[in-house]
């Protein structure tokens, strides 16, 4: 009888502790929003230590003008400016606790590729012509980026099903390539455009100058450059349901 009754407060026991565990969490990066990305991330516990993680984000096409640090002198009336970030990443998280459920402090390695697309339209006057004309600059820039990195986290179960997760120290690296296009539509102003565009690459580090190239034709000027080395810090928040 004995037995019985062990085997049977034994398995409720197990119950409830399988009843409270929480492999699998949702989570949205609210942060990631005002750089024009919408992150969605999915992590799911393989033990009660370890889980994988992937996220994913969604490129959001607005402006950004006035952000970014970004600043455009007074002959310059910009329009129609768009730039969007999608990003894939995969993680490996160990939990210094032992519970099934997604919380407590962590270590995470990542994987991480990134694409930046830009897009604007710039009318610049011509101070110089007594006639104050002007012409039409068209710009098209993309950027992918693929690196590694290791996140330190802290992960909340606040309630039930709502994490938390403050990342609040992550180290990344990796390489980079760059593929601008400028057209202009006065051919005479090509060569000042391309100048000016090679000043800028030339006071650069040389880890980055060496490695881009800017050419020109009769109406356009490129900036090409690949094998770019970035650092980066990552740090942030995220809101998930845990079920």
């Amino acid at each position: 009888m004995k037995a019985i009754l062990s085997i049977l407060v034994f398995s409720l026991i197990s119950m409830g502790i399988r009843g409270q565990e929480k492999k699998n969490t949702i989570k949205i990066l609210p942060m990631s929003l005002p750089l024009n990305s919408a992150v969605v991330e999915y992590e799911r516990m393989l033990n009660e230590k370890n889980a994988l993680e992937f996220g994913i984000g969604f490129p959001i096409k607005s402006t950004f003008v006035d952000k970014f640090g970004m600043t455009w002198s007074e002959d310059e009336n910009i329009s129609n400016d768009e730039l969007g970030i999608f990003s894939l990443r995969a993680a490996y998280r160990h939990y210094t606790g032992a519970s099934m459920l997604p919380k407590g402090f962590y270590i995470a390695p990542y994987i991480k590729y990134q694409g930046i697309s830009a897009s604007a339209d710039n009318i610049r006057e011509i101070v110089d012509d007594p006639g104050n004309s002007s012409y039409n600059e068209n710009y098209d820039a993309k950027i992918h980026t693929i690196g590694a990195g290791c996140q330190l986290g802290y992960q909340f179960l606040i309630s039930k099903t709502v994490t938390l997760d403050l990342f609040f120290f992550g180290l990344e690296a990796g390489l980079g390539k760059v593929d601008t296009h400028i057209y202009v539509s006065d051919p005479e102003q090509v060569d000042d455009i391309y100048n000016d565009v090679k000043d800028v690459v030339d006071d650069l580090p040389s880890m980055w100058g060496n490695k881009i190239d800017v050419s020109s034709d009769s109406h356009n000027v490129y900036i090409k450059g690949k094998n770019l080395f970035y650092p980066m810090y990552r740090g942030g928040i995220s809101l998930g349901i845990a079920f």
